[in-house]
Order: structure tokens, then C-alpha cells, then sequence
């Protein structure tokens, strides 16, 4: 496979909402040994994004005290509780100018793997379409790559919409992938007491 350096392929991931069904930091919790938001970053960095980027909010000095010997990046967004677009816009900035696509990951998003994101790479630059996304039991999953054209959209977002909200004027492409529990994010209590006992 053409593996991807240079700053070509980016990863964000998102990490600044308030996770209140959870009651406490979401990504801050702990699994196999690590946080989620190690897990996550340390994967997108196997899977060689660069640079990756993960944007904070309110905890922004407890998720950096979380990534330490990591080679990301943090943002922090001032602005996160007026929306996921905040978050996108602030990483969306922070990209170098000569980034071709970004990978959009969620902080809270344990089974994501260094093969799916190498696989979505993979098949993104076959056909370079403007968005590409994983299919599971018929349904997109994230995480999702965007092509640079679709980035001035990205940095149009308001309010609460997320990148996802473009999908109806960019309706994704799409790459079948077998694993389902690739989609499970943690959003309440009984979804982290499932993946507690969950093997790996």
C-alpha cells in the first residue's frame, strides 16, 4: 500500500464535548491500561496520519496530561460548548497547507483500528472521492475521511452541526468493513460497564 507521509493525510480527532449522559470526561476514561483518547491518538498515529490533531475543550490540560510522549498536536477550542462545529473549524485551521484529506475520529471510540484507518486510506486514494466512510449493518460509521476540496464547507459549519451534516450535499462514498463493533462509542454509563467487559 502507498503509504501516506508528508503531512499528506491528516487525522483530527474530537475530543471537547461535555460528555453529560456520561457524567464525567468520556474520553478520560480508562481501558486495557489507557485512556480512550490515548487509544485513539496512539492509533491514529500507527496507522501513520499526520500530523494528528485533537481538539479539546474545557479539559484541555487533563487530555494533554493523558497523550504524554505522543507526537500530536492539541488545540484547545475556547468555543467548544457553542458546538461540534467549533471543534471542526479549529481543526480544520490547524491543518497544514499542503494536507490532501483528513481523517475525522471520535475521542471515544475504542475499536477502531490501525487496519480500518490503512483500509479507508487505502480505498479514499483509489478513487479520491470528497468523503469516504465505513459501512457496517448498513450504516455509515466514523471514522471518516474528507478530501480537501470539501474544506471550505468544513469551515462553514455552525451551531451544532457536524461534519456529518454535509453528507446530504456530499453524499459519501462508502467502504463495506466486517468488524461491527468498529462503531461503538461510549455515550452513557451501561455503554462503558459494556466495554469493561468486553475483551479486546
Amino acid at each position: 500500500m502507498d503509504q501516506c507521509t508528508d503531512n499528506q493525510i491528516a487525522g483530527i480527532i474530537l475530543a471537547a464535548g461535555a460528555s453529560s449522559r456520561m457524567g464525567q470526561p468520556k474520553v478520560l476514561l480508562e481501558w486495557q491500561g489507557e485512556t480512550l483518547i490515548h487509544r485513539v491518538a496512539r492509533t491514529a498515529l500507527s496507522a501513520r496520519l499526520g500530523p494528528v490533531i485533537v481538539v479539546a475543550g474545557a479539559l484541555s490540560p487533563q487530555i494533554e496530561q493523558a497523550l504524554p510522549h505522543l507526537d500530536i498536536q492539541l488545540v484547545a477550542n475556547p468555543n467548544w460548548s457553542a458546538g461540534q462545529s467549533t471543534s471542526v473549524r479549529a481543526g480544520i485551521q490547524a491543518l497544514p497547507q499542503d494536507t490532501q484529506a483528513v481523517v475525522f475520529l471520535l475521542g471515544d471510540q475504542p475499536f477502531v483500528t490501525v487496519e480500518l484507518i490503512q483500509k479507508l486510506i487505502e480505498t479514499y486514494q483509489k478513487t479520491r472521492p470528497e468523503i469516504l466512510a465505513p459501512f457496517v449493518n448498513q450504516k455509515r460509521i466514523n471514522p471518516v475521511i474528507f478530501d480537501r476540496s470539501v474544506f471550505p464547507h468544513l469551515l462553514e459549519l455552525q451551531g451544532d452541526a457536524g461534519a456529518r451534516s454535509l453528507f446530504a450535499q456530499f453524499p459519501p462514498a462508502v467502504m463495506p468493513w466486517n468488524d461491527e463493533r468498529a462503531g461503538f462509542d461510549i455515550d452513557t454509563p451501561e455503554d462503558y460497564e459494556k466495554l469493561i467487559h468486553t475483551a479486546e
